[in-house]
């Protein structure tokens, strides 16, 4: 190769990385990683309570018929790691980093390229119908079945440390958060059954 075509090359490698870089394209694998890298400042650390116990039940469910049950990582037949992402996540609400990240500070010209109004977010996820969907679908469970899942519940808790006392070598002021949450199935969203996740 010439000296002028390993030039032209770099050139328009540089080109195509820094404009996947200012126009914020999240799907370019080589721009991706430094784009979810965000330091929020809190004046607090939180650290999981693991309950193996509560863990490997899985989600508490209650089906159509009233009665309830667990569904566990094994009855989805997920990896453990994507499990927890459901249990502890999804569906208390809490998107990935990639949505997150996605939707902070989109610029004035990264908006009108994507055709957004100005506080529209880039990402909006329904995440209590995407659970019903997931968890029902893979267990081939229809509307209109007795053990159709209408309610999914989990709580998590969470050792809350103040940064200072963490400072002066005191780990004993600890406040204990209970997370929990309850998602109700809603019958508007039949129409949308047959569609998917969308």
């Amino acid at each position: 190769m010439s000296k002028r075509t390993v030039t032209l090359l770099l050139v328009l490698y540089l080109i195509t990385i820094w404009g996947a870089v200012i126009f914020r394209i999240d799907y370019f694998p080589l721009t991706w990683v430094p784009m979810y890298s965000v330091y929020e400042p809190r004046e607090t650390i939180s650290v999981k309570v693991w309950d193996k116990d509560q863990y490997r039940k899985g989600l508490k469910v209650t089906h159509r018929d009233g009665s309830t049950g667990y569904v566990s990582s094994k009855d989805l037949n997920v990896p453990k790691p994507n499990f927890r992402r459901l249990y502890y996540s999804r569906i208390f609400g809490t998107a990935p980093p990639k949505h997150k990240q996605g939707n902070i500070e989109l610029g004035t010209l990264n908006q009108w390229v994507r055709g957004l109004e100005e506080d529209e977010p880039r990402f909006e996820v329904d995440w209590e119908w995407r659970m019903f969907w997931t968890l029902n679908k893979t267990l081939r469970l229809e509307p209109g079945d007795p053990k159709f899942i209408t309610r999914i519940e989990s709580s998590h808790q969470k050792q809350v440390y103040k940064k200072a006392d963490l400072l002066k070598g005191d780990t004993h002021k600890v406040e204990i958060q209970t997370n929990t949450v309850v998602i109700e199935w809603h019958d508007e969203w039949l129409p949308r059954w047959e569609h998917g996740i969308l």
